[in-house]
C-alpha cells in the first residue's frame, strides 16, 4: 500500500520538489536532448569564442604590418587611401562593382608605396611618425574593408552610416599623420605585440576552460542518465520481476514521464492481480461449495434411491426363499431382475456424475492385464452361455501391464463384454485380445460377431441413453454402459474408441499407458479354511442387534432371520438407543445403518469401539451410501464389513455364518468384507 500511494501521489505523499521534480517529470526524449545538447552547446560556444579571439589576433597583426608599411610612403598611402575610400563609398552608395576599381588599384599599389615610405622614414629618422601613419593607413583600409563587406551583405544605409563616420574620422587622422609623419610606429608595434600576447593567453585559457566544461557536462550527463533513467529502469525491471513472481512491489517515486507511467502500470497490474486473485479464490471457494453440495446431493440421491430398493429386493429375496408356485416364482425372479437392473442404472448414473465432478477416486498403478481379462471373462461366461455365445481370450502376454485402477478397468471390460453379449448373434463369439502399440501404450480390444454399426452411429453410441433404436426391441439396456466405460477410460488417462464393419461385427478398443513388462508375482498358497463344523443356517445361535430407523428394512431382517435356530434379533430405531442396548445386552453382531435420526452411524461405531464393553462386537454397516471414501473410512474405523443397500441376503448370510463360526470356536471374527 505504501508504494502504491507513492505512485498515485496523494496529497502530502510526494516529497520531491524543485529541479528534481522537473527532471523526473521530463519525458525521456527531453532528457536525452538535454544530455546531448548541453555538451554540444558548450562546445559550440567555446569554438565560437576561440574563433573570435583568432580573428582579433589576426586583425591586430594586420594593423601592425600596415603601420610599418605606411612609414615608407605616407603620401602615396594617403592618396591610395583616398582613392580606396572614394571607391568603397561609391560602391556602398550604388552597390555597383565598377566603383571598386580605385579601391582595387589602391590595394595593388599601397604595398610598394608603404615600403618606400618606410625606407624613407628610416633614412630620415622619421620612423616613429611613419609607423603612426602606417597604422592609421591600416586602420583606414580595415574600416574600408568592413564597410565594403557590410555593403556586400546588403546592409542598409542606416547600418552603414556608423561605419562611414568611423572611417572618415580615421581618414582625417591619417591626413594629419601623413602631413607630419608623427607618431612613430614603434610604440604602436609594441602595443600590438602586447595585445597579441594577451589574446594568445586568453586563447589558452579558453581552451582549458573548454576541456573542463566538456568534462563537467559529460559527467553531468552521465549522472542525469544514471539517476534519471538507468537507476529507475533498474527499479522498474525489479518490480516487473517481483510482479511476475507474485511478490509485493518496491516503493517508487511518483513521476509522469514514460518510466513513471510504466511504474504506475505495474502498480495497477498489481492491484488488478490482487483483485483477480481474490475473485479466483472466491470462485474456487464457490466451486468447492458447489462440489460439496453436489457430493451431498449424490450421497442423498444414492440413499433415497437405494433405501426403497432395499425393501423391494429384500422382500423379493424373502419370497424367493419361500415355497412358491411356478408362476409366483417367475414373478419374483422378474422383480429381482428389474430391481437389480434399476440398481445397476443408479450405480452407473452416480459414477458418471462423480466423474464429471472430479470426485471419482482412482488409484492409477501398474496392473497386469491378463488376470483382469481372465476374471472378467469368467464373470461374464454364464451370461454369454445363456445365448450360446463363446468368449475367447486371445493369448495375452502374462507380464503385460497398464497404468489403471484395477477395479475400474474390470468395470470397463464388464460393460464392453456385456454390450457385446446383448448385441451379438446367437452362437456368436466375443474375442478379448491385447496388443502393444508402439512404446508406452497397450490396447485391449473387445470384438464381437454381431450385426455391426453404421459409420454415422460410431459416436452416437457414446451419448448417454442413446440406444440407436434398440429400446424398441427385446434387448435390455439403458444406454449408459458405453458412455460410462468411455468416461472411466478417460479418467484413467486413456481412450476408448469403436470401429465396425456393418454386418460383420464391432470392436471396442481401450488404449492405456503402459509401464512395459513387469515381473509376475508368484502365486500365493490357498489359505486353509478353518474347520467350522457342519454348515448352519445364517445367524444360527447369534444375538443380533439391528440399529435402523426404516421399518421395511427391519421387517426384511426379521423375516430373514425367522426360523434360524437360536437366533435372536433386537431392533432399535435410533443411534442413542442402539448404544444403550449394546451396552446392556452385548450382542454378538450389530447391523448398523449410517443415516439415523439422532446420531450418524460413524459416531455410533466410534463410541462402540471406544467402550471396552462393546469394542469386541462385530459391526456390519448397512447403508445406501456407496461412496468408496465412506466405505474405506468406516472399515478403517473398525467395522467388520460394509454392505451397500439394497442388501444381498445371501451375502449377509455368509457374513453371519462367519460370525457364528468364530463365536462357536470362541474366536473373534477377523474377516473384513466390503461391498
Amino acid at each position: 500500500m505504501k508504494s502504491r500511494e507513492a505512485v498515485s501521489a496523494p496529497p502530502g505523499a510526494d516529497r520531491v520538489h524543485g529541479l528534481r521534480r522537473w527532471w523526473l517529470d521530463l519525458s525521456l526524449r527531453g532528457k536525452g536532448l538535454i544530455v546531448v545538447a548541453v555538451p554540444l552547446i558548450a562546445l559550440m560556444a567555446l569554438s565560437g569564442a576561440n574563433l573570435g579571439l583568432q580573428q582579433d589576433e589576426s586583425a591586430q597583426r594586420t594593423v601592425s604590418l600596415n603601420a610599418r608599411a605606411q612609414v615608407a610612403a605616407a603620401g602615396q598611402v594617403l592618396a591610395d587611401a583616398v582613392n580606396a575610400e572614394t571607391g568603397v563609398r561609391g560602391y556602398a552608395a550604388t552597390r555597383d562593382p565598377l566603383f571598386l576599381a580605385p579601391y582595387t588599384l589602391a590595394l595593388t599599389r599601397i604595398a610598394a608605396d608603404r615600403t618606400t615610405l618606410r625606407k624613407t622614414s628610416d633614412t630620415e629618422g622619421l620612423g616613429r611618425q611613419q609607423r603612426a601613419a602606417d597604422a592609421t593607413t591600416g586602420t583606414v583600409l580595415a574600416q574600408l574593408a568592413q564597410l565594403r563587406s557590410a555593403a556586400s551583405r546588403g546592409s542598409s544605409v542606416q547600418n552603414l552610416i556608423p561605419l562611414m563616420e568611423d572611417e572618415k574620422t580615421t581618414m582625417d587622422r591619417l591626413r594629419l599623420q601623413a602631413a607630419r609623419l608623427a607618431n612613430a610606429p614603434a610604440a604602436l608595434v609594441a602595443v600590438e605585440h602586447s595585445k597579441l600576447t594577451t589574446l594568445q593567453g586568453r586563447t589558452v585559457l579558453l581552451d582549458i576552460a573548454g576541456l573542463a566544461l566538456g568534462l563537467l557536462t559529460g559527467l553531468a550527463g552521465v549522472a542525469f542518465v544514471t539517476s534519471g533513467i538507468a537507476r529507475r529502469l533498474g527499479a522498474v525491471a525489479e518490480n516487473a520481476r517481483r510482479l511476475g513472481e507474485g511478490q509485493p512491489l518496491e516503493p517508487a517515486i511518483y513521476a509522469t514521464d514514460e518510466i513513471g507511467r510504466m511504474t504506475q502500470s505495474h502498480f495497477r497490474a498489481e492491484a488488478l492481480l490482487a483483485r483477480r486473485t481474490a475473485e479466483l479464490i472466491a470462485a474456487r471457494d464457490a466451486a468447492m461449495r458447489a462440489s460439496q453440495a453436489k457430493n451431498t446431493f449424490l450421497s442423498s440421491t444414492s440413499h433415497e434411491l437405494r433405501t426403497p430398493l432395499n425393501a423391494i429386493l429384500g422382500f423379493a429375496q424373502l419370497l424367493g426363499l419361500s415355497e412358491l408356485g411356478e408362476e409366483d416364482s417367475d414373478g419374483v425372479t422378474r422383480i429381482l431382475a428389474a430391481g437389480r437392473h434399476l440398481l445397476a442404472l443408479i450405480n452407473e448414473l452416480i459414477d458418471i456424475a462423480r466423474i464429471e465432478s472430479g470426485d471419482l477416486g482412482m488409484s492409477l498403478e501398474p496392473v497386469l492385464v491378463r488376470p483382469v481379462i481372465e476374471e472378467t471373462c469368467r464373470l461374464m461366461a454364464p451370461i454369454a452361455a445363456e445365448r450360446s455365445i463363446q468368449i475367447i481370450s486371445d493369448g495375452v502376454h502374462p507380464a503385460l501391464a497398464v497404468f489403471a485402477d484395477r477395479q475400474r478397468l474390470a468395470q470397463v471390460l464388464v460393460n464392453l463384454i456385456s454390450n457385446a453379449v446383448k448385441y451379438n448373434h446367437k452362437d456368436g463369439t466375443i474375442t478379448v485380445s491385447c496388443a502393444e502399440e508402439g512404446t508406452g501404450q497397450v490396447s485391449i480390444i473387445v470384438s464381437d460377431t454381431g450385426p455391426g454399426l453404421a459409420p454415422d452411429d460410431l459416436e452416437r453410441i457414446f451419448v448417454p441413453f442413446e440406444r440407436l433404436g434398440a429400446e424398441r426391441t427385446a434387448v435390455e439396456g439403458t444406454g449408459i454402459g458405453l458412455p460410462l466405460a468411455r468416461a472411466l477410460t478417460e479418467a484413467m488417462k486413456g481412450q476408448l474408441t469403436a470401429s465396425s464393419v456393418l454386418g460383420q461385427g464391432a470392436a471396442f478398443t481401450v488404449s492405456l499407458r503402459a509401464p512395459g513388462l513387469i515381473p509376475i508375482p508368484a502365486p500365493s498358497p490357498e489359505p486353509r479354511s478353518p474347520a467350522v463344523g457342519p454348515h448352519a443356517p445364517a445367524g444360527a445361535g447369534l444375538s443380533i442387534l439391528s440399529i435402523d430407523d426404516n421399518p421395511a428394512n427391519l421387517e426384511v431382517m426379521a423375516r430373514y432371520l425367522r426360523g434360524r435356530p437360536g437366533a435372536r434379533l433386537l431392533s432399535v430405531a435410533s443411534g442413542r438407543a442402539g448404544l444403550e442396548c449394546a451396552i446392556r445386552d452385548v450382542p454378538d453382531v450389530i447391523l448398523l445403518d449410517l443415516h439415523l435420526p439422532d446420531l450418524q452411524g460413524d459416531q455410533v461405531l466410534n463410541e462402540l469401539k471406544a467402550d471396552p464393553a462393546t469394542a469386541g462386537i462385530s459391526v456390519i454397516v448397512l447403508s445406501a451410501d456407496a461412496s468408496r471414501g465412506v466405505i474405506h473410512r468406516l472399515l478403517a474405523a473398525g467395522a467388520f464389513a460394509y454392505l451397500t443397500k439394497p442388501i444381498e441376503l445371501a451375502e449377509l448370510g455368509d457374513l453371519l455364518d462367519t460370525c457364528a463360526a468364530a463365536r462357536a470356536q470362541q474366536q473373534p471374527a477377523t474377516l473384513t468384507a466390503s461391498a
